[in-house]
């Protein structure tokens, strides 16, 4: 371990103190469920295997009924004096990965889901329905940098029987990450759900009217009149010719 009179002295220190600034980010899970990234100088076992489970609710409301989520795997994990994240393939278009992952994980997951859409990357993964409770997990994910997205989205019914399209947004998560001092692999995660838009029932064409005192309707009179004039006419032609 390095300690502070390490990092503060000369060019050693300098540029010990820049890589400590780069590569500690905690773990903490933000309001909104996007996870911060477990990024430190402990080195993980890059051998090991993770995985990650995810929640999908909307104030107690599962979002489930045919919705599905994916993972790409958008960064690998280096050794370079700790680790790093470095991205692969397509991903590279996005530059480096930043230092402060956590400001940036919403903006810098939007990003990557476009790469991964306009070169058609492959998900690291097949996607997978939410259960009833709205979890999936995905496991055997090795250590890197993983992009979660929605790739179905279904009409939802909820509790009081109104249905709802909602948007999954895409967020970043690390494996592993970096809980009270120790770095976790089978991460939880519980991502921010947005409504796109609520489905109504179509409109239902009103019953003809009908007359308020007998509830018949009201184009038998019409037809009932126009035909008994049509009678007392015809009547009085024949009256006419015969006398």
């Amino acid at each position: 371990m390095w300690n502070k009179e390490d990092i503060t002295s000369g060019k050693k220190g300098s540029r010990l103190a820049r890589v400590l600034t780069a590569l500690s980010v905690c773990l903490v899970m933000s309001m909104s469920g996007m996870a911060v990234l477990a990024v430190g100088t402990e080195n993980p076992d890059l051998d090991r295997k993770g995985s990650l489970s995810i929640t999908f609710s909307v104030k107690g409301e599962p979002i489930s009924d045919g919705n599905e989520a994916g993972i790409y795997k958008v960064a690998d994990a280096v050794e370079d004096e700790g680790y790093k994240f470095v991205y692969k393939g397509a991903f590279a278009e996005a530059g480096e990965v930043p230092e402060d992952l956590d400001s940036v994980n919403s903006g810098l997951a939007l990003e990557l889901e476009k790469i991964a859409e306009d070169r058609n990357v492959p998900l690291y993964t097949s996607s997978q329905k939410l259960d009833k409770n709205g979890q999936v997990t995905f496991s055997d994910l090795e250590v890197g940098l993983y992009l979660i997205v929605h790739t179905k989205k279904t009409e939802i019914t909820l509790s009081d029987k109104t249905k709802v399209v909602y948007t999954i947004n895409p967020f970043l998560v690390s494996i592993p990450q970096k809980k009270d001092g120790e770095l976790v692999y089978d991460v939880t995660s519980k991502p921010k759900v947005s409504p796109e838009k609520k489905v109504t029932p179509p409109k239902t064409t009103p019953p003809p009217k009908r007359i308020p005192q007998t509830g018949q309707l009201w184009w038998p009179v019409m037809a009932l009149g126009v035909a008994g004039a049509v009678f007392v006419t015809f009547g009085m032609i024949r009256k006419m010719k015969s006398s």
